[in-house]
């Protein structure tokens, strides 16, 4: 089964300046050099936002340039830095996310519910495969982008630990679960099903109601 959110080109990024479009936004696009490094939260908190801002109007607020040129997404990229501003481990709790996220919403006048499904760093606990399915799932059809934490990418290599992304689809299998992602600019595949199976640090995944 493959499911994906109903608009996933709401993200294309355009620099008309450089003659080049990006699936997503870039934490290197941050001024500041501590931003770039560990903007990874705020950069994929700024990515939902605009989603559900373009095809919600109870969320319109949320994203206040209504442009996706990269000059004006920037402008809310330091908006939301403001919010989930990272510490010196980052932003390296789903909590700190989600408490972010919802103040940044509320200064603006909206009420945000978030769902989380958050993957403790016991690597003795059984990990419950079809609750990832369901939640993965449920997002998705809900037509909002995941937020995902990565601290331990575990077995999945083509993951960076210790950071975010914003994960728009799934392609899933009875072993695998394929999901699309925007990672620094670009569209990005991995296994979560392996990751969740093998890592070993705190991570999760975040979708708004």
């Amino acid at each position: 089964m493959i499911i994906s959110i109903n608009q996933p080109e709401l993200l294309n990024i355009t620099d008309s300046l450089g003659h080049k479009t990006y699936f997503g936004a870039n934490q290197v696009w941050y001024t500041k050099a501590w931003n770039r490094e560990a903007g990874c939260g705020p950069t994929c908190a700024s990515n939902i936002t605009a989603y559900l801002a373009q095809t919600r109007d109870k969320y319109k607020e949320l994203f206040i340039p209504n442009s996706l040129e990269k000059n004006d997404f920037l402008k809310h990229m330091d908006e939301l830095f403001k919010y989930i501003t990272p510490g010196a481990m980052g932003v390296n709790h789903v909590d700190k996310f989600t408490g972010g996220i919802t103040k940044f919403a509320e200064d603006r006048g909206v009420l945000l519910e978030t769902e989380v499904f958050s993957v403790e760093n016991c690597f003795t606990r059984k990990r419950n495969v079809e609750r990832l399915f369901e939640f993965v799932n449920h997002g998705l059809e809900s037509d909002c982008p995941l937020a995902f934490l990565n601290l331990s990418r575990g077995e999945e290599t083509s993951l960076q630990a210790w950071h975010w992304i914003t994960i728009t689809g799934a392609e899933m299998k009875e072993d695998s679960l394929i999901a699309s992602a925007s990672d620094q600019g670009s569209l990005i595949r991995f296994d979560l099903l392996k990751w969740y199976l093998t890592t070993r640090m705190h991570g999760g995944l975040i979708y708004i109601k």
